[in-house]
């Protein structure tokens, strides 16, 4: 996929770019929300996100990045090759991942306050969200392509899309989610250890 290939498929995922970055954001603003309003709830959330996290404690840092990079690597793609199931587990992953996004953050700010939330956050974040957010916009376009391909107003077939969808992966989101696993662990970890 040349450059300029890949710049027509990204503008092809603007819309379910815009999609999902409404989806998580919503699932962000209800985690707020319910870390607001109903802690307990917030509590339950932050548990399994807690136990991963103490999971990768104390690796050294080159397996901490690779840990983290295998793991989004495979979310990502199966958020891809699932999407093509009428693209509900995208939709899911965004709302979930964003209210945990919407607990963890008022949770770090609460006790942290706003600059060790953005500390957390931002280094890595400007890699990894973009990526999955281009993960995940690809599994709502493949879900799409599968809905008009089963009512037959859709020329292309699936596997072609997914052909597509997967050589954009290797080329772009890849490279993006290997550069945040890194940002992660090297630089992230050690701001917010401190």
């Amino acid at each position: 996929m040349a450059k300029r290939e890949q710049f027509f498929y990204f503008r092809k995922l603007l819309p379910y770019l815009v999609a999902s970055t409404f989806l998580m954001s919503a699932g962000i603003v209800f985690g707020l929300l319910s870390a607001v309003h109903a802690p307990g709830i917030a509590t339950q959330v932050l548990g399994p996100i807690a136990k991963f996290a103490k999971t990768l404690v104390g690796l050294p840092k080159l397996y901490l990045a690779l840990a983290i990079f295998f793991n989004n690597v495979l979310k990502t793609l199966l958020m891809i090759v699932l999407g093509t199931l009428w693209g509900l587990l995208p939709v899911f992953f965004l709302l979930l991942n964003g209210y945990a996004i919407g607990v963890v953050l008022y949770s770090l700010i609460e006790s942290k306050g706003m600059l060790a939330f953005l500390l957390a956050i931002v280094p890595h974040g400007m890699f990894e969200l973009p990526a999955v957010l281009l993960g995940t916009s690809i599994g709502l376009m493949l879900g799409v392509h599968a809905m008009k391909r089963l009512f037959g107003t859709l020329e292309t077939t699936i596997t072609g899309e997914l052909r597509r969808a997967l050589r954009f992966f290797s080329l772009v989101i890849i490279p993006l989610l290997l550069l945040a696993a890194f940002i992660e662990a090297f630089i992230t970890s050690a701001g917010v250890s401190r």
